[in-house]
């Protein structure tokens, strides 16, 4: 059953590309849920070592600090939903990552090989991802597009939290 989802999640991740835009982000939803469904339903024990990886995009955009090398470099002022994230990561012993694109992304799981991924992106991100790191799991949280795609997005922190709680009666 599991390789015939990940045969299946493969093939329909590539009709992305080929359907109308309407279309496109209805089978983006219908995967992610569908990943995230099989994940947590797969997933027998409690994650032990879980890894929340954050897109750069969810830092305020005019923010000069650094936390791609360290996360600990923000300054939590506030303009942004990385001060939560780290209150998050403190209350759950997570291991936080910013990555600026897929690659990155791809690397940091390799390091960590963690149980679980909590992954937060843009929708094509998540599922791109989600195909390229295929012998983890990874529990998908799409960001939310405030103004322009890349800037200034957001996260619903009660969303990761909602996952976590999950995970965490396992």
């Amino acid at each position: 059953m599991d390789k015939l989802y990940k045969n299946l999640f493969s093939i329909i991740s590539l009709l992305i590309h080929v359907l109308p835009s309407k279309q496109s982000l209805k089978l983006l939803n219908f995967i992610i849920d569908k990943n995230n469904d099989v994940v947590l339903k797969n997933l027998k024990t409690k994650p032990t070592k879980i890894l929340l990886l954050l897109p750069k995009c969810l830092q305020y955009f005019n923010c000069d600090k650094n936390i791609i090398d360290s996360i600990d470099n923000c300054q939590q002022c506030g303009r942004c939903k990385i001060k939560d994230v780290l209150q998050i990561g403190k209350k759950y012993n997570l291991i936080l990552k910013v990555a600026t694109g897929g690659q990155l992304a791809k690397m940091y799981v390799e390091q960590v090989s963690p149980d679980l991924v909590i992954a937060v992106a843009c929708k094509p991100e998540l599922v791109l991802g989600i195909k390229n790191v295929k012998n983890y799991k990874v529990v998908a949280i799409p960001n939310i597009i405030v103004d322009k795609p890349c800037i200034n997005t957001d996260v619903e922190i009660k969303e990761i939290e909602r996952f976590l709680n999950i995970v965490a009666n396992k």
